[in-house]
C-alpha cells in the first residue's frame, strides 16, 4: 500500500503533502467544452493540517488517462525554451507549489489558503493551452 502523506524538507522546515486527482464524478459532467477533472496538491506542517495550502489544477479530463497532470503531460516552457514533462506527483512541482503559496501570503501555522494551480504553471512559463477546453 502506498503511503498517502509524503515529506518535503525545506531548510530546517518539514512539510507533509499529498496529491490527489478528483475525477468528473465529483463535479459537473456537462462543463462547457467537455469534461474536467481537478488535481489537488495539499501541503501543511505536521500538527497543523487544518491550515493547509491547497493548490487546485482544473483541466480538461482525458478519456483514457483522466487528469493529464496526474500521469504526466509534455508542456512547452517559454522560460526554458523546451518541452518539459509535467507530473504533479513529482517533488519538483510540489516545491514549486509551496514556494508559490508562501509568496501569496500563506502562513502554515495560522491559516489555510486555496490557489489556482494553472496560474502557477503560467507564471513558471508553461503553455497550458492543451490542458484547457477547445473553444468552438
Amino acid at each position: 500500500m502506498k503511503k498517502r502523506l509524503r515529506t518535503l524538507k525545506v531548510g530546517s522546515d518539514e512539510y507533509l503533502y499529498s496529491t490527489e486527482g478528483i475525477g468528473t464524478g465529483y463535479i459537473s459532467k456537462a462543463v462547457e467544452g467537455g469534461d474536467k477533472s481537478i488535481f489537488v496538491i495539499r501541503i501543511f506542517k505536521d500538527k497543523y493540517s487544518k491550515y493547509a495550502l491547497l493548490v487546485f489544477f482544473c483541466v480538461l479530463d482525458d478519456y483514457c488517462i483522466g487528469n493529464p497532470l496526474n500521469s504526466g503531460v509534455s508542456l512547452y516552457n517559454d522560460l526554458l525554451r523546451k518541452e518539459v514533462r509535467v507530473n504533479l506527483n513529482r517533488p519538483l512541482f510540489v516545491r514549486m507549489a509551496l514556494d508559490y503559496g508562501l509568496e501569496q501570503g500563506w502562513n502554515p501555522i495560522e491559516g489555510s489558503l486555496e490557489l489556482d494551480g494553472l496560474a502557477l504553471l503560467v507564471r513558471e512559463g508553461y503553455d497550458i493551452q492543451k490542458l484547457l477546453p477547445k473553444k468552438a
